[in-house]
């Protein structure tokens, strides 16, 4: 697979999840006993009662050759582990979550601390070190105390006589960590970085506004989730990367680039300071990325591309990998396992129960993960990993949730449980370590040793050191020696890092490495020197040379990343020297990474901002830019230097820039056009590009060209025009909203080429023939059409009543109405009509009681062996009339909610509460908003995208872009996207055909006549 085809690919898998992720479940980690090549699974059952014995659960984990599994801890020695560290002297200090998942109810979850004195892999000492906590994700130690997460809070318990009990009470750094939309999607675990910060993730779902305990609401920062840092000694918090789902674990390769794990697919990031990550879901941070970073794996670790749970337990799911969820990211650089892991990343696949190895290479400026062999199964039904750390001795520790619900559901069957397990290849050369007794010198040494536990724990030691006043001369002086020694780019990188941290490290060596011969060198100087955001200006000089000529796409990645941390002024002309490097135009990262950095500069001066669009070879980049400044009603002047300079630009930058300025203009009827203008499009018809000319007449229609107008009529009436170009010039006539265009949409409303289209055009426009013309054709219509034709019926409440005629007169089938279409009635308010509805269709939403009630009478009547027994082609055609347009199943589907077939939808249970209450839990990602607008339109969707001005939002059959001054009243409804009342207007048979289709192994084709669109 190609590179370009891998994120195309997994974006079809980065919808959110409209049923919360369980970022407990959020884990899945291994250890394994000692066996022969990984063999594949049985089939397992999705719900057992018991889990193995502690002692049953290691001895049977399957591990390569050479690999053992012994418990370290098990229940009830430590229950709920939900992360874990390990200190200085080889101990691990293990959070225990017991309040999962009820935020804020009691103290009680715990820190422990768990020692095996005589080194036999198994803990001999606990400690229980603090006992009140309340909701605690995340671990890590140094500087004299325990740094926990605890949403809302990051807290610091102090411990600074080491004698393993709190020197007070603990004290609130930060607060304000989110905790407010589910129960596990929030900010969790910590890891200590090579530059000497504390780096945490976050989920996306539960963001943030941190500040100081005390600080006022305006002056808190917003996080949205990501990747995050903290400095331990100065007390800076700061945003690092922006996005993803839900980030669960960080760590770094021997050259200091991070990675992720996500618990959702996509599941697998190289995280880069200033990035922005799928998915977006219309944050506010990240509103002018327009593009998000990707995945950088090429494969998935369950069975097709559309579908996350198909065959769990399947021989061709334990070979892809196990499942869709991961937990707990570990770059194995330990000295135990076999060299071949070294460099290579392991993260916990829950579904699989399993550990998931991805082997990590360069590509362009940053890196691909292909799918190596699994290190671990478990057979344990209840094995839930979380997180992978390797040890002094260069074993590695993985911690086990221990339980059954999944990553779809938020049950916390039993807290009594939990295991500790540890992973050895042959003979680990064990031994008590304790570093706090090392001598500078010491720990100075280690920085060269095999195992990089060592490295990390000295490096930090010597970085408190510092902190409490020792002097460091003596300690640099043989770093920098070190530094010139060494050959090995890691041992020479350590040095450098070790320099940083102890404050060592100045700015004349870092710019004399700017010429280095390495690329990791290089791209750690540039980092280095911008990490206080004021490099000198000679290094600024120097940047610019090597945006212009450096040959390490990496080096280049690190400029852009870095152009973040300076001053705008300070970006100009670095940035120019980027764009200009043509061969960089198709990498994952860099136009992405340099827009970033240059999208402020607009406020800066917006002139010379889009002059840099004729001057790039990077055409995403120009589409960016076209796009930016098209946004910005008020920038007039900007627009018309854009539109001519439109004209003078070629290739794909042309189509590139005049792409990004429709995009900018949507939600504009009308823009008055720029001078520029008509000589711009006499240059773009002369190109003789049909797209282009296509797009020029999309322009020439929002600034008024009387030209395009009749043109565009005159391509969607042709039926010798293909249909695709019709369909585009019929939607760019209904964006602009001209004049009489409702004419030729009335009469194009039965065109099967672009009858869609039209339809849905209609309901832009109040006239008084569309609901005549529209049941007159409708029996004659496809079914997707019938479902745009009610959709526009229920868009008015004049339009609505002619609908519910029809319904009444048998004109059209009532079962024809779906859900959907009958909460879109509801939601025009209108007493006459919703009574009417009632009597016709029915209620929408019933009481919880009705609603159980109802799940129990259709267990009744669907048993298993009927469901078994019944026709799952005609189950798929009841799914496409029902669920299709907004969920995707199997290759097939919508987008707009989460794929169906990432839910428990084998458990009879669960698959029917979802389906008849499905706003039981509504994550906010996921609320439905009734627009109405001033021509008396009532939209009810999903917002997707939102600027000053206009929204967009997503519908149950089209996305419509509204003009911000066209929005009468908007409100937030706490209901689903998926409305109730699914199954009400279905028979026996036909629920049992859709609970067979959704409940089935695999994809089914269509009936014939439904194959053929009839």
């Amino acid at each position: 697979m190609s590179n370009k085809l891998i994120p195309a690919r997994l974006r079809l898998l980065s919808i959110g999840l409209l049923v919360p992720l369980l970022a407990l479940a959020l884990f899945s980690s291994g250890t394994v006993m000692q066996a022969q090549q990984p063999a594949a699974n049985p089939p397992r059952e999705l719900e057992v009662d018991e889990p193995l014995p502690p002692l049953e659960a290691a001895r049977t984990m399957v591990v390569p050759a050479g690999f053992q599994v012994t418990l370290f801890a098990g229940e009830p020695d430590v229950q709920q582990p939900i992360g874990f560290c390990i200190d200085d002297r080889g101990r691990l200090w293990v959070a225990e979550a017991y309040n999962y998942p009820h935020h804020g109810t009691k103290p009680g979850d715990r820190i422990l601390i768990f020692e095996d004195t005589d080194n036999d892999g198994r803990f001999d000492k606990r400690t229980i070190f603090y006992d009140q906590l309340n909701y605690v994700t995340g671990i890590e130690v140094g500087f004299g105390g325990a740094w926990v997460m605890s949403p809302p809070n990051l807290y610091f318990i102090p411990d600074r006589d080491g004698d393993d009990q709190p020197d007070g009470a603990p004290q609130v750094l930060l607060d304000g960590f989110g905790n407010h939309a589910n129960s596990h999607n929030l900010a969790n675990g910590f890891s200590w970085g090579p530059d000497g910060w504390l780096y945490g993730t976050h989920g996306r779902t539960n963001w943030s506004l941190l500040g100081k305990p005390g600080t006022p609401k305006e002056e808190r920062v917003r996080f949205d989730g990501g990747v995050y840092r903290y400095h331990p000694i100065t007390h800076e918090w700061e945003p690092y990367a922006d996005g993803t789902t839900n980030p669960w674990g960080i760590d770094w390769n021997d050259f200091g680039e991070s990675f992720i794990c996500n618990c959702v697919n996509p599941h697998l990031f190289h995280v880069i300071y200033g990035a922005h990550y799928e998915p977006w879901r219309n944050r506010e941070s990240s509103q002018y990325a327009y593009q998000r970073i990707d995945t950088i794996a090429d494969h998935l670790h369950f069975v097709g591309a559309g579908n996350v749970r198909d065959g769990l337990g399947s021989a061709a799911e334990d070979k892809a990998g196990g499942g869709h969820a991961h937990c707990g990211t570990m770059v194995y650089l330990g000295d135990n396992w076999p060299d071949k892991y070294r460099n290579t990343l392991f993260t916990n696949n829950i579904h699989g129960r399993r550990i998931n190895n991805d082997l990590l290479r360069r590509s362009g400026s940053g890196y691909l993960a292909a799918h190596g062999d699994d290190l671990m199964r478990s057979k344990d039904p209840w094995y839930m990993g979380v997180t992978l750390r390797y040890g002094p001795d260069g074993s590695v520790f993985a911690s086990d949730w221990s339980d059954t619900g999944e990553c779809h559901s938020v049950k916390n069957t039993r807290r009594e449980t939990g295991r500790i397990y540890k992973i050895s290849y042959g003979q680990p050369q064990t031994g008590a370590v304790d570093f706090a007794k090392l001598s500078n010198k010491e720990l100075v040494e280690k920085q060269l040793h095999r195992n990089d536990w060592h490295v990390q724990h000295a490096r930090r030691l010597l970085q408190e050191r510092m902190a409490a006043g020792q002097d460091m001369t003596d300690v640099a002086q043989q770093l920098r020696a070190m530094y010139s020694e060494q050959i090995e780019v890691p041992k020479k990188l350590r040095a450098l890092w070790a320099l940083q941290v102890i404050g060592e490290l100045n700015d004349a060596l870092l710019i004399e490495q700017l010429g280095n011969e390495n690329e990791y060198i290089r791209a750690w100087a540039v980092r280095l020197l911008c990490e206080d955001r004021d490099p000198p200006a000679a290094a600024l000089d120097r940047f610019s040379m090597l945006a212009a000529h450096d040959v390490s796409p990496l080096v280049r990645l690190h400029i852009a990343s870095c152009l973040q941390r300076l001053k705008p002024e300070q970006r100009w002309t670095i940035a120019e020297r980027l764009l200009q490097r043509s061969e960089d135009a198709d990498d994952e990262n860099l136009p992405l990474m340099i827009w970033y950095a240059i999208e402020p500069l607009v406020n800066e001066d917006a002139a010379r901002f889009v002059s840099l669009a004729g001057t790039t070879e990077l055409p995403l980049v120009a589409r960016f830019i076209g796009r930016r400044i098209a946004g910005i009603p008020a920038a007039k002047d900007e627009l018309a230097a854009a539109i001519k300079l439109l004209g003078g630009t070629k290739g794909e930058t042309q189509q590139e820039f005049l792409t990004g300025i429709i995009t900018g203009l949507e939600g504009r009827r009308s823009v008055p056009m720029p001078e520029s203008w008509p000589a711009t499009f006499v240059s773009l018809k002369e190109r003789r590009d049909d797209r282009l000319l296509e797009q020029a007449l999309q322009l020439a229609l929002i600034f008024d060209d009387p030209t395009a107008l009749e043109l565009l009529k005159t391509q969607a009436a042709d039926e010798k025009v293909i249909p695709a170009v019709r369909n585009r010039a019929l939607q760019a006539l209904v964006a602009k909203k001209a004049a009489n265009v409702d004419f030729l949409l009335l009469k194009l409303a039965a065109d099967p080429a672009v009858a869609r289209v039209a339809l849905r055009g209609l309901a832009e426009y109040e006239n008084p023939e569309t609901p005549t013309i529209i049941l007159n054709n409708y029996n004659s219509l496809p079914s997707a059409a019938r479902q745009d034709a009610l959709q526009t019926l229920a868009a008015r409440s004049a339009w609505a009543m002619k609908l519910v005629d029809a319904l009444e007169a048998n004109k059209i089938a009532r079962s024809d109405v779906t859900a959907y279409t009958a909460r879109q009635l509801f939601s025009l308010d209108h007493a006459e009509l919703t009574a009417r509805v009632k009597a016709v269709w029915g209620e929408l939403r019933e009481s919880p009681a009705d609603k159980q009630l109802l799940v129990a009478n259709i267990k009744r009547r669907v048993t298993p062996d009927a469901i078994a027994r019944a026709d799952r082609a005609a189950g798929r055609v009841l799914f496409q009339k029902t669920c299709a347009n907004c969920h995707r199943f199997f290759d097939a589907g919508g987008k707009i909610g989460p794929d169906i077939t990432g839910s428990q939808r084998t458990n009879l249970d669960y698959l029917l509460n979802t389906l008849i209450d499905p706003s039981a839990a509504v994550n906010k990602d996921y609320q439905m908003q009734v627009i109405a607008t001033t021509s008396g339109r009532i939209i009810t969707g999903l917002i997707v995208e939102e600027s000053k001005t206009a929204i967009t939002v997503q519908t149950v059959n089209e996305k419509i872009v509204v003009p911000a001054d066209e929005i009468e009243e908007r409100k937030v409804s706490p209901v689903s996207m998926m409305p109730d009342g699914l199954l009400q207007n279905l028979s026996t048979d036909q629920v049992q055909q859709l609970l067979a289709y959704l409940m089935g192994p695999e994809q089914v084709p269509l009936p014939m006549d439904d194959a053929n669109g009839k």
